[in-house]
């Protein structure tokens, strides 16, 4: 045979099958050893229960876990980021941590610390920008079994600490696990787009958080006991899960096709105990999951070891908003703490198929610059080719320009939480950001100087409606520089 023509056949051959692979009925990853278990969770915290099964899941994709030396399944602490996160308020001075709304108590090292009157409820709520923020800004998920937590008789986690050596403990010998992307799969696209980036995502990464209105009756059941969810009426997103396969065959009453989900907290409610049931099915046509722009799907992938990294930082919220003009160039100011090697800068995109441009300028000159290109918006760890040298004291900016968007950008806000109603303590949940001048700027075009950002107002975003962001000065770029100390 003509070597041209069975090479073509070859290649014909291989692209079917690929084409194939993506395009199967059904697919879970409890079948290929690829899901950590499901695990009940205490409060509101699905939110990070949803986050960490998806880490765990591409930590066992990729084999990483095992490579960290910790063995079997991986088994990560959702209640690690729920307590230190950073966007806590302080609580209150002898509001102890047994009742349902708890705090954590005056300057507690996870709370925040741009302004401790505001923030969070600990355990009571979080979504997938607040993860994002905290893993961006700090060294990682940890290990579950070194997070010693102090359980109650009803199996509740009975105690959070009022400070980082009870209960929860902020550091004990961790091996730190960081995603170097953290991708929103549902910004854009038909509801037939959205689900086939999120079954790609599945079978290359792992499971992928998602959300849905909670509703624990469930509508039906499988002839094998399994219950099946959907919920089609407009409606608030409460509750986080993670979509870990799928089966575009399942009917059920005229509706076609259905998520294999991983949950943390429905109950069977046929049972008189009403026990944590881990797994169901999820129409497709729910209104919420695989869909809402922010919360219908979410990766967190490419998760690797930090190990002697130092992070810079302004934006303790990371994403928040988006500015109402694509600037020609914006940039944090650092000042290195040490002597150290820039290794590597975090940013995020908005938009699908967005192209940039990261530029260092060291004590004023430009020293470097970088193209890429990211396919779907979100986190993205961005490794410099060449490690630059910064000694003690050393300024130095990290710049960024975009082809077709905004950029993300920290500020006071008001949270919509995952938990549906809160305690009047905890309502509205305002989270002040600060801002001082001197740390992020931006510039119209090549020739103009740089001016500062902080006392940036959007009037197409929301931020006018909060008070604190609009009558303070808050604004900082969610722009990260990581280096590593020698």
């Amino acid at each position: 045979m003509n070597i041209l023509i069975f090479t073509t056949i070859f290649f014909i051959c291989i692209g079917f099958m690929e084409g194939c692979r993506f395009a199967e009925n059904r697919y879970d990853l409890r079948k290929v050893g690829r899901l950590s278990p499901a695990r009940k969770q205490a409060w509101g915290t699905c939110w990070s229960h949803g986050v960490m099964s998806s880490i765990e899941s591409n930590l066992m994709t990729t084999g990483v876990w095992l490579e960290s030396g910790e063995k079997g399944e991986a088994d990560l602490s959702e209640y690690h980021m729920d307590k230190f996160n950073g966007f806590n308020r302080q609580g209150e001075t002898g509001n102890r941590q047994k009742g349902w709304y708890s705090g954590q108590g005056p300057d507690f090292s996870g709370s925040n610390t741009d302004d401790l009157s505001s923030g969070v409820v600990v355990h009571l709520g979080g979504d997938y920008q607040m993860a994002a923020a905290w893993l961006s800004n700090s060294l990682g998920a940890v290990q579950e079994r070194l997070t010693p937590t102090i359980l109650s008789d009803n199996n509740g986690h009975d105690l959070f600490g009022d400070n980082d050596q009870e209960g929860v403990l902020k550091k004990n010998g961790y091996t730190y696990f960081f995603p170097k992307h953290i991708e929103w799969l549902t910004r854009k696209g038909s509801v037939v787009e959205k689900r086939n980036k999120i079954k790609e995502a599945i079978k290359k990464f792992g499971a992928v958080a998602s959300g849905q209105k909670m509703i624990n009756t469930p509508v039906g059941y499988t002839s094998d006991g399994a219950e099946i969810h959907v919920n089609l009426k407009e409606s608030k997103l409460d509750h986080s899960i993670s979509l870990v396969g799928w089966d575009d065959k399942f009917i059920f009453k005229g509706m076609t096709g259905a998520w294999i989900v991983k949950d943390s907290d429905h109950k069977k409610e046929s049972s008189p105990k009403r026990e944590h049931i881990g797994h169901f099915y999820l129409m497709y046509d729910d209104i919420h999951a695989g869909k809402e722009p922010m919360m219908g799907g979410v990766v967190f992938r490419d998760i690797s070891i930090r190990k002697n990294i130092e992070i810079y930082s302004h934006s303790m919220h990371g994403w928040r908003y988006e500015t109402d003009e694509n600037f020609f160039e914006v940039a944090n100011q650092f000042k290195a703490v040490g002597n150290e090697k820039l290794v590597a800068v975090g940013i995020y995109t908005l938009r699908e198929n967005t192209s940039f441009n990261v530029r260092i300028y060291k004590n004023s000159k430009l020293v470097w610059q970088q193209n890429g290109n990211e396919k779907f918006p979100g986190f993205h760890y961005v490794p410099i080719m060449q490690p630059m040298n910064l000694s003690r004291n050393d300024q130095f900016k990290v710049a960024l320009s975009y082809d077709n968007s905004g950029y993300a950008y920290d500020a006071s806000f008001e949270m919509e939480l995952l938990l549906g109603k809160l305690p009047p303590w905890g309502s509205p949940v305002i989270v002040h950001s600060k801002a001082q001048k001197g740390q992020s700027f931006y510039r119209k075009n090549s020739k103009a100087q740089w001016d500062d950002f902080h006392g940036y107002l959007s009037r197409k975003n929301k931020q006018t409606g909060v008070p604190h962001a609009r009558n303070n000065k808050t604004a900082n770029f969610a722009i990260n520089a990581y280096t590593r100390v020698f």
